[in-house]
């Protein structure tokens, strides 16, 4: 039997296959836990509260590494039945919908995933953020309850514990990691590492011969010959003949020239997360805990940075928050005053009326003690005060009602005789009834 043989066509065809059985994918650096209970945390520290824990031999997926801790994503076994928070107002239901069976939901804007405390089952120390989930993303629902206002929280949350999402992240401390071998991510995979021969089945006894002039190129069956080495050839070389020539010709024709391409792929940074998850979110539509958990996340992020532009970047935009958190505060603070002032008009007000509406009385205003009229070298005596002026307008005897002691600091209506004592020299009048001219005119001093 004889072949022609285009070598070039040959070695083309191994070289596309070769790329094609090559998939270009980014693999996660797998390590193994080398401890018992290995606490997986939701911050670079010891500090930072554990959400997960992590056993002797599981496989945990690094991405990178801080303060000798270790960036892991959660995928894998051990997070297989980890979870976090969604927490919102239950009056803002548009930032998450449940779907009608309760056991999914669909994110409707930048949602924050919050780490559990396994420390304690009080959910005012589960405030540590994951992740940051952009609209549109499902997430399984284990559980859903209420929370009613209380000290942490200003109006009634929903909570929903839902399961991780891949892209949540926690920290390991790398003393408790080394790399895993082949085997150990094979086993993750559940495959396993299988040897395979190509086999190519020829007749019997088959010689391929090339002539070209005085050249032979020959080869024996290895099976034919009785022998498990692969066939020889022998090359005797004289000179090219026409055939030869124009062989060698098509097969230079038939080259083909591979390019490596190199293909970058920009890693997404914490930063870039941020900014994504949080794109087009007005800062008045979260609430103070938010507000603190995104300017931890962006300083955060400034750490994390090696761009020193983008690092100040993020700086900038935790600096942001603070002071629209402190111009919020101040503008709460102005309403309080606003409304202290309202009723400080109110309260005018009804005095006004009050000493407009005096009929009979003989003197009004504010009844206080006397520093001089004390009972200890004198009698003991109250004074009626001018409420602008705080001048005193005359005197009266606490014997005179037994209920005026109880009316201190209050405006009161005297009826009575206005007299003169030239003993105390002071006008001091005779009551014979007392009366509170409004019950909201308590005198309160100015800070």
């Amino acid at each position: 039997m004889v072949r022609r043989v285009n070598s070039s066509l040959a070695c083309f065809s191994m070289l596309v296959g070769t790329a094609l059985a090559a998939p270009v994918t980014a693999e996660p650096n797998w390590f193994v836990v080398t401890g018992q209970d290995v606490q997986i945390r939701c911050g670079a520290d010891s500090s930072y509260y554990s959400f997960a824990v992590a056993q002797e031999g599981d496989l945990l997926a690094v991405n990178g590494e801080k303060y000798n801790y270790a960036r892991v994503r959660a995928m894998g076994p051990v997070f297989e039945k980890a979870y976090g928070y969604v927490k919102y107002p239950t009056n803002e239901d548009g930032r998450f919908k449940v779907e009608a069976d309760g056991s999914s939901g669909t994110t409707m804007g930048a949602t924050p995933i919050l780490a559990p405390n396994l420390n304690t089952n009080d959910l005012a120390h589960s405030w540590r953020q994951l992740c940051i989930l952009p609209g549109g993303e499902k997430l399984d629902v284990i559980e859903t309850w209420n929370i009613e206002q209380d000290g942490l929280h200003a109006v009634p949350h929903t909570v929903h514990r839902v399961s991780l999402p891949v892209i949540a992240e926690g920290w390991v401390n790398m003393a408790d990691l080394r790399p895993a071998t082949t085997i150990e991510t094979a086993a993750l995979n559940g495959g396993e590492t299988v040897e395979t021969t190509e086999t190519v089945e020829t007749e019997d006894t088959e010689t391929t011969v090339v002539m070209g002039g005085n050249e032979s190129i020959t080869g024996e069956d290895p099976v034919a010959g009785g022998q498990d080495d692969p066939p020889v050839f022998v090359l005797n070389e004289v000179q090219p003949s026409i055939l030869m020539q124009w062989m060698e010709v098509e097969e230079q024709e038939a080259v083909v020239e591979n390019e490596e391409v190199e293909i970058v792929v920009e890693e997404r940074t914490f930063l870039m997360m941020i900014e994504e998850a949080y794109e087009g979110v007005v800062l008045s539509d979260l609430d103070d805990e938010e507000l603190t958990c995104l300017r931890d996340d962006f300083i955060l992020a400034s750490e994390e940075e090696e761009d020193p532009i983008r690092s100040r970047y993020a700086m900038m935009r935790a600096n942001q928050i603070d002071v629209y958190a402190t111009l919020k505060s101040q503008n709460s603070v102005i309403d309080g005053l606003q409304n202290r002032v309202e009723r400080s008009k109110s309260d005018a007000v009804d005095r006004d009326l009050a000493i407009s509406n005096t009929g009979d009385y003989e003197i009004v205003g504010r009844l206080g003690t006397s520093g001089v009229f004390n009972g200890d070298e004198r009698p003991l005596l109250y004074r009626i005060q001018d409420p602008r002026t705080n001048r005193t307008l005359a005197y009266v005897r606490p014997e005179s009602n037994t209920m005026i002691g109880d009316m201190i600091g209050q405006h009161v209506g005297v009826m009575g005789i206005l007299e003169y004592d030239p003993a105390l020299q002071v006008n001091i009048i005779n009551m014979t009834r007392v009366d509170l001219m409004a019950s909201n005119t308590a005198y309160v001093p100015v800070d």
